[in-house]
């Protein structure tokens, strides 16, 4: 094989390596329940991609939005979301409760399947682009561009915490 045929083959188990690679801390790849996940949107340099957008770079971001998880199971936005298709934002995501809680952007189908998949495994956490895990006191950020369905669900998926109302439900413009 000359260098040419070598380099589509190289680049295939490249790509393959990249998307494995998702970043869920607690848990090895093999642990993961592949057969309730959608592949076909992993997209991003290895960050998965959703219905309703895709991982930004927050330096590239329109606006930023400050968002407060609290332990009685609120989502705090400040300002008030105002987001149209197109739109890049950069989350400010502050734990400030006691327990951990994730900060999640989905359609609501994502959601609902992602809560699924915690209840199954309650400890997993998250950093891969649609979703952060954050422990008491801590602060990430997040930036997401908004581009596909315009019903935007966030939530935290962690169990118990989305059915007792931790979640925002927001129709882009």
């Amino acid at each position: 094989m000359n260098k040419y045929q070598l380099l589509p083959i190289g680049l295939l188990f490249a790509a393959s390596a990249v998307f494995a690679s998702g970043q869920h801390e607690g848990m090895s790849h093999s642990q993961m329940e592949h057969g309730d996940m959608d592949h076909n949107n992993m997209q991003h340099h290895g960050k998965m991609a959703s219905a309703v957008g895709m991982p930004a770079p927050a330096e590239q971001a329109t606006q930023t939005v400050n968002v407060s998880l609290t332990d009685d199971m609120k989502m705090k936005f400040s300002p008030t979301l105002n987001i149209k298709q197109g739109d890049i934002v950069r989350f400010v995501i502050t734990n400030t409760g006691q327990m951990p809680h994730e900060f999640s952007i989905g359609s609501i189908d994502e959601q609902d399947k992602h809560r699924a998949m915690m209840r199954s495994m309650p400890d997993m956490q998250h950093s891969d682009g649609t979703t952060i895990t954050l422990q008491a006191g801590e602060t990430a950020e997040l930036g997401w561009h908004f581009m596909g369905q315009n019903f935007v669900e966030f939530s935290c998926n962690i169990p118990g915490h989305a059915e007792a109302g931790m979640k925002m439900n927001t129709i882009l413009r």
